[in-house]
């Protein structure tokens, strides 16, 4: 089973903070969530930034910088997840470069998912989704500024390769723990160019062969999961018409009401990374509904 126990919730007193904390409440239970860590860095305790006017205005020299933010804080969570009596709240504050202590803490608190904002116009707070996500040696959940609270519907897309799999176990573990979690597992079908042949019939053909070989490497594919799958498991496959897998994966997510995106990528060496840059980076950039990032080993 997917482990979320320790999780880390990185807040920087923005517009964001609210959005993360009521998906927190979401995801609580589902998840399985228990020691949750939330972090604000400061750049500098004498000049906090990305603190908004009102806020900005009562620190005083009688009233440290780090006290402020960290009471400012717990008044935000005791205000949205006061009601959730089961999660372990820890309050952090910290100095230094953003990226850099978000990436450190979650490491050295051994924390399984590290839960992050992705803003519509970036304010400069120094942590950027898609680095974090492409570096951190955790699981991350990328939460857009623009999506809707819930978790009704999953999307896991699939190639049939083990860290999809492992996407998609992680899918049926939150499944399991809330069953009226309806999952789609989506298969993007490459397609030969409309011109690979000299005859359109011959290229029709060779579709249908393509389309009729996914079918059935998507029925063994989630025949591995046995009876753990529900029956609220839907499996799709689309044609890569815009020869752009990450597109159509949020395209579909847009079109039919995904409240969460699971995706698989490998370890954080500079030539997995490479790997991951190719489609999850991109739906992690460009999604509307939160991406949930798994961790290969």
């Amino acid at each position: 089973m997917t482990a979320f126990s320790r999780t880390l919730v990185a807040m920087d007193l923005s517009v964001m903070d609210p959005k993360l904390l009521e998906w927190v409440g979401v995801i609580d239970a589902k998840f399985g969530l228990q020691k949750v860590y939330f972090l604000h860095v400061m750049p500098d305790f004498n000049t906090p930034k990305n603190v908004d006017i009102e806020f900005h205005t009562l620190f005083s020299t009688d009233y440290p910088a780090d006290e402020k933010v960290r009471d400012r804080l717990a008044e935000d969570v005791e205000k949205i997840l006061g009601k959730h009596a089961g999660l372990d709240i820890a309050i952090e504050v910290r100095e230094g470069k953003p990226y850099q202590k978000v990436v450190h803490l979650s490491e050295a608190k051994e924390v399984q998912l590290l839960v992050i904002g992705r803003k519509k116009k970036s304010e400069g707070s120094g942590i950027s989704a898609r680095r974090i996500a492409r570096t951190a040696k955790c699981n991350v959940m990328v939460i857009p500024e623009n999506s809707q609270i819930g978790l009704k519907h999953i999307l896991v897309p699939v190639d049939f390769s083990e860290l999809s799999a492992k996407a998609l176990r992680t899918a049926l573990d939150i499944a399991g723990r809330c069953p009226d979690v309806k999952i789609t597992a989506l298969y993007v079908m490459d397609l030969p160019p409309s011109n690979y042949f000299d005859k359109p019939y011959a290229n029709s053909g060779l579709q249908k062969m393509l389309r009729d070989a996914a079918h059935e490497t998507f029925s063994k594919f989630l025949t591995e999961f046995g009876d753990k799958a529900p029956f609220a498991l839907e499996e799709d496959i689309i044609d890569n018409t815009l020869n752009n897998t990450a597109r159509h994966i949020t395209n579909f997510a847009l079109l039919n009401g995904i409240d969460l995106i699971i995706m698989g990528a490998q370890g954080h060496s500079n030539w997995e990374n490479l790997w991951f840059g190719s489609v999850t980076e991109k739906v992690v950039e460009t999604a509307i509904s939160p991406v949930l990032v798994i961790r290969g080993s």
